[in-house]
């Protein structure tokens, strides 16, 4: 069978025409969720957040309400939390973080276009969106890639070089996108055996499934998925996957890279672009980053995941022990989007994990459950039992709460087999585990602010219930 014959006979299925026509929740129409009905490219994000700003702590019973009675800003909530662009006070309502009014000088600045693309894209590359932590970056490397790596015939380099293609063909036409590589990638990307197909068809096969495609585009004569993705009146547009493939491109060319760090990591990330996307103003955009250091340092920190960022002085930590408290109660939020308020979590963290092992008793919470006494064994530095601190509340979704999850009732002392069991394991084992915890901590964590339900936890650590 030909490749259109293939096509066509994978169109016969319902549950798959569905999946790949699509961008309902679930399916497989686009390879980033977070950019959804509202948020449709990157540069929605600055749209909507000027429209969120309408409400910026004002009460809910103050917001505007639609026909129907819902609330116009509801939809927009999650991804200005998730972004960090946006925060919970303890009213409940929202205000922005230290990285959302940079965002809102940002929108207002005169940065031309490509400057501004490329920019807003590092604003966003730290989102914790759908409640996982750098949500671009892990989303590309552990889903996409997963899915593309698996396809005989496909490496790293031929999906650099198509979205490259993609990204830079000069008139963008429905007609010329089809016949790009990477169209069928971004379409079909965990459809490992239609991309193989495609990837072995011949040219003329090629060409006589993208005319296909572009006359029922036309006229809907035929079931195709793509025609129906990409009709006038559908959901999904030319300009979006453009904007995808730009995001999935310098993405990749980011966690391909080698011996990336705090020094050189926007360098990376302007090379990538200016070498691949478009010939930016490297001064323009390097200027911008430098100038605003104290809010970049914190994204490129998550980025590379230190949790341990360093405290700029000795003194830090002595202000933040004498306001320790002996006691369960809420504490203030602390701005993580700034470097100086990543620095004051530093400082109260090297203080408290002290704290919680005392409180502890130097024991695993864990370990009634997993009988650890028999693995234990004894700190050099302190002759004390050897326990590591894990966050309950994980502190990539600190900005989901109105108070400071830097307090002991989310601080839990485990033994090194234990943590990373709460981490590695089999859900079914550390939904076990989870419970446990969340069942002893559950009143303290209420009565320091952060009151969570059994299923949000779950949530937070991806366990399917």
């Amino acid at each position: 069978m030909n490749l259109l014959g293939i096509y066509k006979e994978k169109n016969k299925d319902k549950e798959w025409f569905d999946l790949h026509s699509t961008l309902s929740k679930g399916a497989f129409g686009r390879m980033f969720e977070y950019t959804n009905t509202n948020y449709r490219t990157q540069n929605s994000f600055i749209t909507q957040f000027v429209k969120f700003l309408e409400v910026e702590n004002k009460p809910r019973s103050e917001w505007p309400r639609g026909d129907h009675g819902q609330e116009v800003h509801k939809q927009h909530v999650i991804n200005m939390i998730q972004s960090k662009l946006f925060k919970k006070k303890e009213d409940e309502t929202y205000t922005r973080t230290a990285k959302g009014f940079l965002y809102s000088e940002f929108i207002n600045s005169e940065i031309s276009d490509e400057e501004r693309w490329f920019i807003n894209y590092l604003f966003l590359l730290n989102g914790y969106y759908f409640n996982r932590k750098n949500y671009i970056i892990s989303r590309t490397k552990e889903d996409l890639l997963g899915f593309l790596l698996s396809v005989d015939g496909l490496n790293e380099d031929y999906l650099i070089n198509e979205a490259r293609r993609l990204v830079t063909l000069s008139q963008k036409t429905f007609s010329e996108v089809i016949r790009s590589p990477f169209f069928y990638i971004h379409s079909f990307y965990n459809d490992s055996d239609f991309l193989t197909s495609y990837l072995r068809s011949s040219d003329s096969e090629k060409e006589e499934l993208a005319k296909y495609i572009e006359q029922n585009k036309e006229s809907l004569d035929d079931i195709c998925c793509l025609s129906k993705k990409y009709q006038s009146s559908g959901n999904f547009n030319i300009s979006m996957l453009v904007d995808e493939t730009r995001v999935f491109l310098l993405t990749l060319l980011f966690c391909k890279s080698k011996e990336v760090n705090q020094t050189n990591i926007s360098q990376v990330f302007i090379d990538g672009y200016k070498e691949n996307i478009f010939a930016i103003d490297t001064h323009i955009v390097d200027t911008y980053l430098q100038d605003h250091f104290d809010i970049f340092s914190s994204i490129f920190a998550d980025i590379l995941d230190l949790d341990e960022v360093e405290v700029s002085s000795v003194e830090d930590i002595y202000s933040v022990a004498a306001e320790a408290v002996s006691e369960d109660s809420p504490e203030s939020y602390i701005d993580e989007t700034s470097d100086a308020g990543r620095q004051k979590i530093k400082a109260i963290y090297s203080l408290r994990k002290k704290q919680a092992r005392i409180q502890s008793n130097y024991t695993c919470a864990l370990e009634t459950i997993n009988n650890c006494r028999p693995i234990y064994f004894t700190a050099k530095a302190n002759g004390k039992t050897f326990l590591e601190l894990h966050h309950l509340i994980p502190r990539e979704f600190r900005n989901d709460f109105s108070y400071s999850i830097e307090v002991l009732a989310n601080y839990i002392t485990l033994c090194p087999r234990c943590h990373r069991q709460i981490h590695l394991a089999t859900d079914r084992e550390r939904k076990h585990l989870i419970n446990a915890l969340y069942g002893d901590r559950e009143n303290r964590l209420r009565l320091v602010g952060l009151p969570m339900k059994l299923n949000e936890m779950y949530s937070y650590y991806k366990i399917d219930v």
